[in-house]
C-alpha cells in the first residue's frame, strides 16, 4: 500500500464550534445551495474559506529552503482553480500552519483550522522532496485545507472492500497501525448524502486514496492519482468562483 493511505483528515470534534467558526469566516457556509454554486458531500459545504481572501500559510519549524520551495510549488497547483491567494510566511502566525518534522501527513478540514491554538500546526507534512509522490501528498493535504474530503468516501463510491483483509492489513503493518475503528472512520464511512448536494463520484480525483486490488473483492483497484483531475478543477471553480 502507498504512503498516501496514511493521510489523516482531521475535523474539529465539537460540531457546533466548527459550524460557528465556519459561518463567521464565510456566511455562505450556513448551507445555501441555490443558484449555480452546487456543493457535494465530499466537500464539506460548511467549512469553506471566504471567497476572494488571502490565506496566510505559515511554516512553523523553518524548513530548509529546498523543502519549503517544493511545498509552495505543489500547493500552488490549486491556485488556477480557486478565487483565493496564498501568502507563505516563516512564523507562527497563519490561517494554515505547517509542521514538517513529524512523520505523518495530515490536515484540518478547511475552516476547522481556525479552532486550533495558534501555537500548534493545522497541517503536518512529514514527506520529503525525494519521495516519489511528494507532490501528490502535498496537493492532497492542501485539498483538505481548502475543504475537500476524501473521494473514496463519496456516497456513490461503492468500493467493494474486502473488509477482513483491510482490517488485518492496517492492524499488522509496522508503521502507523490502525484500529478497526480508525479504519472504519478513514476508509469505510461514507459522507451523508443528505448533508449537501453532490456530483458524481470521481475515481480519478487527487483526493482519492489508492486502493489495492488485494484489499477488494473481484478485480477492483484505484492507482495513485498524481494529478488534479478535471472534476477536481471544475468543483474548486464552483466552490471558490471568480
Amino acid at each position: 500500500m502507498h504512503e498516501l493511505t496514511d493521510c489523516q483528515l482531521i475535523q474539529w470534534p465539537d460540531d457546533q464550534a466548527a459550524y460557528m467558526a465556519a459561518i463567521n469566516e464565510n456566511p455562505a457556509n450556513a448551507g445555501t445551495t441555490t443558484g449555480t454554486r452546487r456543493k457535494r458531500s465530499v466537500f464539506n459545504y460548511s467549512k469553506l474559506w471566504a471567497n476572494g481572501r488571502t490565506l496566510k500559510i505559515a511554516f512553523m519549524d523553518a524548513p530548509a529552503a529546498d523543502l519549503k520551495n517544493h511545498i509552495i510549488a505543489a500547493a500552488s497547483q490549486w491556485l488556477p482553480y480557486i478565487n483565493l491567494k496564498f501568502e507563505f510566511v516563516d512564523d507562527l502566525r497563519g490561517d494554515i500552519r505547517i509542521a514538517t518534522q513529524n512523520n505523518d501527513n495530515s490536515s484540518m478540514l478547511g475552516t476547522d483550522a481556525l479552532l486550533i491554538h495558534p501555537d500548534y500546526p493545522t497541517m503536518n507534512l512529514g514527506v520529503k522532496p525525494d519521495h516519489a509522490d511528494f507532490e501528490v501528498i502535498v496537493i492532497h493535504e492542501f485539498g483538505h485545507a481548502l475543504g475537500a474530503m476524501h473521494e473514496h468516501q463519496h456516497p456513490q463510491a461503492n468500493i467493494p472492500w474486502d473488509k477482513p483483509k483491510v482490517y488485518e492489513f492496517y492492524q499488522n503493518r509496522e508503521m502507523n497501525p490502525l484500529t478497526p475503528e480508525q479504519v472504519d472512520r478513514n476508509l469505510f464511512a461514507s459522507f451523508d448524502a443528505l448533508d449537501a448536494i453532490y456530483t458524481s463520484y470521481d475515481k480519478k480525483s487527487i483526493m482519492h486514496h489508492p486502493v489495492a486490488n488485494t484489499l477488494t473483492l473481484g478485480n477492483w483497484e484505484v492507482p495513485i492519482n498524481r494529478k488534479i483531475s478535471k472534476k477536481d478543477k471544475r468543483l474548486m471553480k464552483l466552490l471558490y468562483p471568480r
